[in-house]
Order: structure tokens, then C-alpha cells, then sequence
């Protein structure tokens, strides 16, 4: 399923990004094998966060998305930071018909990555793990469709040949206000009922004591990162 872009979903992102340096600890884990590379693209990239931190580490990063939301969001984000090195485009995955030393697949398209290992030299995918906690109510969760044991599974049985490092960082989300928390849960879990939603945030939503955001529901995200060599 297509994730959306739009004003709250691209503020609340980025919040989360800023207040936990989520993508910051993701990118200390892929920059050090970097070395001796110059051009990378991150296929999906979305607001492009992952890239923010990784564009210091190569000479040229080519980010795609389908949504033309989540590139707008990054040029402006490019401009404002003045980064040059960083190129936008807003395309299909299944498009794609040039190469580069390294692509990266951050939550997007691992299940699919030997469509990409042909355009690269190494391929780097993150994706879920499967003990993370949630952000939403149980059953309100969305089911993931990539994690570690079933891309290790997909790898396995097509004979590609990886390497897996596993992490777990605090992605929990920032919220200006109680109303803020209630539209994410709402806009998170559709169909969910005014009783579960206030249960939930009595449970779970916490005071921080921070002026700019207020109020904050945790979450420890479990990724998993293949490092896969491409076919050039």
C-alpha cells in the first residue's frame, strides 16, 4: 500500500526525525561502507531523511519517489539546508533504467531488490524487524509487509548471498498538543473507536516537558539492514 503524503503526515515525520535523530543513527551504520563509492540512489526515498545524513559520506545522491508530496517536501528541505549533492526526481521504481555505485531501499522495495542489483554495485535495504513496538492500538496496527525474516527468506531461497546487521532505535513520535496526538492516531488507525483511542493515549502518550513538543508516544523501532552485492 501506498503510503500518503500530505501537510500532517510530512510535519509529524520529519518531527519524529528531529526530536529522536532516528535516520542520523540509520545513516552511522550504512556511511562507514561507503568508501570508495560516489554515486548513490535511495529508490523511495520519501522525505529523503535517510539521504540528509548520507549525502556528507558520497559525492552524488539520486532520490526517488512516486509522490511528487514527499519530493516537494525534500527540494525545499535541500534549499533551505543549501545541499547540492542531492538530485530529485519523482518516478516509478519500475522505471528505472540507469546505474550507480550503491542504491539504498529505506522501508520500500527489498522484497524486490534483485529487479535492482543489476543497476549497482551494492545494494544496502532497511527494513522492519519484527519485535518493534507500535503506534497505534493492536489490532489498528498496519501489517507489514517487509521484515527481516521474510526478506532473509526471499534471499535464501533465491540464492542472493547477504550480509544482515540489526538495530533497534527510539522512533516514537513528538506531538504539539492533545489534539495533535488524537488526529495521528485517528489518521494511523482509520475505524478506530473513540474508547480505544482514549485508552490507548492514557496508556501511552507521555509529557515531556519540552516546550515545542509537549507530548510524546514512544516507540522503539527494530530494523534489520542487507547489504547485498549488486551485478556490475
Amino acid at each position: 500500500m501506498r503510503f500518503e503524503w500530505n501537510d500532517d503526515t510530512i510535519r509529524w515525520y520529519q518531527n519524529a526525525n528531529e526530536y529522536t535523530g532516528f535516520f542520523k543513527h540509520v545513516a552511522a551504520l550504512i556511511a562507514p561502507k561507503l568508501g570508495g563509492y560516489d554515486t548513490l540512489c535511495d529508490i523511495g526515498c520519501g522525505l529523503g531523511l535517510l539521504d540528509l545524513e548520507l549525502c556528507h559520506s558520497i559525492k552524488h545522491i539520486t532520490c526517488i519517489d512516486i509522490s511528487q508530496e514527499a519530493i516537494n517536501a525534500l527540494q525545499k528541505t535541500l534549499q533551505d539546508r543549501n545541499i547540492t549533492n542531492i538530485e530529485t526526481r519523482v518516478m516509478d521504481s519500475s522505471d528505472i533504467n540507469e546505474n550507480w555505485d550503491v542504491i539504498v531501499t529505506s522501508f520500500f522495495g527489498a522484497s524486490n531488490m534483485d529487479d535492482f542489483l543489476p543497476h549497482c554495485k551494492k545494494l544496502f535495504a532497511v527494513v522492519s524487524g519484527s519485535h518493534e513496538t507500535e503506534l497505534t492500538p493492536g489490532k489498528y496496527s498496519p501489517s507489514k509487509k517487509q521484515t527481516v525474516p521474510k526478506i532473509e527468506q526471499t534471499l535464501q531461497q533465491k540464492g542472493i548471498p547477504y550480509i544482515l546487521s540489526k538495530a533497534i532505535f527510539e522512533f516514537g513520535q513528538p506531538l504539539v498538543s492533545k489534539d495533535d496526538a488524537v488526529k495521528f492516531v485517528q489518521s494511523h488507525s482509520p475505524g478506530i473507536t473513540p474508547e480505544v483511542l482514549d485508552s490507548f493515549l492514557t496508556e501511552k502518550l507521555v509529557k515531556t516537558g519540552n516546550d515545542k513538543f509537549p507530548f510524546f508516544l514512544p516507540r522503539m523501532k527494530d530494523i534489520g539492514i542487507f547489504e547485498v552485492e549488486g551485478r556490475l
